[in-house]
């Protein structure tokens, strides 16, 4: 019988597990969601779903990461389908105006692709928002898209009020939004369904809102 002799691991590179870091991420500004997910937030470099009609609580969470992104001196980018996001309303959730670039939605579909890529490719944003009333791309497109979030190391959050039957593999993090109860559909590494109460993510915003009340007040 031959015996096969073990390579060298001398020479192999080994990684110490308190080396090991999970994939970047940015902060939602929910300790619950974030402690959660891997990422410790959404992804950056990949696509995120936040499914959910108009008072569900979509919007808001994204307005938290956008607070969460400024305090790291970075800038967002918002795609403002229908829901006005208030200047006073921004503000009071600590929001940075001069970091935050809110577009029209484009009429055409072709010319909210276009923008999007553009976006993404001026390697200006930390995260990128896109508000949709439901969701028409197409599996290229999103394909491309998420080719471009990977390369840039954006995240790119699409915040959809119809929900879809079936979920695009394509999404990372798919989270849905409903009036008691936001649920993760999916994640990555992490067992799905997760639903946390939605009075536990409207008590992480009430802080925000308190200490802009001082500031206005005082």
């Amino acid at each position: 019988m031959s015996i096969l002799a073990l390579p060298e691991l001398a020479n192999i590179p080994f990684v110490s597990a308190e080396n090991l870091q999970p994939p970047a991420g940015v902060p939602t500004g929910v300790n619950t969601l974030d402690d959660f997910l891997l990422w410790k937030g959404v992804p950056k470099g990949d696509l995120t779903l936040f499914q959910g009609s108009p008072g569900t609580g979509a919007t808001s969470l994204w307005v938290s990461m956008t607070q969460k992104a400024h305090e790291q001196n970075k800038w967002v980018a918002w795609i403002n389908g229908g829901a006005q996001l208030l200047p006073t309303h921004l503000v009071s959730r600590q929001v940075n105006l001069k970091k935050l670039l809110v577009v029209k939605e484009p009429r055409e579909a072709e010319q909210l692709f276009w923008v999007l890529q553009e976006l993404i490719t001026s390697s200006l944003f930390e995260v990128i928002g896109c508000e949709l009333k439901e969701m028409f791309f197409k599996n290229h497109q999103l394909q491309k898209l998420k080719k471009l979030c990977r390369f840039h190391k954006v995240a790119l959050i699409f915040v959809c009020h119809k929900a879809m039957r079936f979920v695009n593999p394509l999404f990372s993090l798919v989270i849905q939004f409903q009036r008691d109860f936001v649920t993760i559909q999916r994640a990555l590494h992490r067992p799905t369904p997760f639903s946390v109460a939605g009075s536990t993510i409207n008590a992480n915003f009430m802080p925000q809102l308190k200490n802009a009340a001082r500031k206005l007040l005082g």
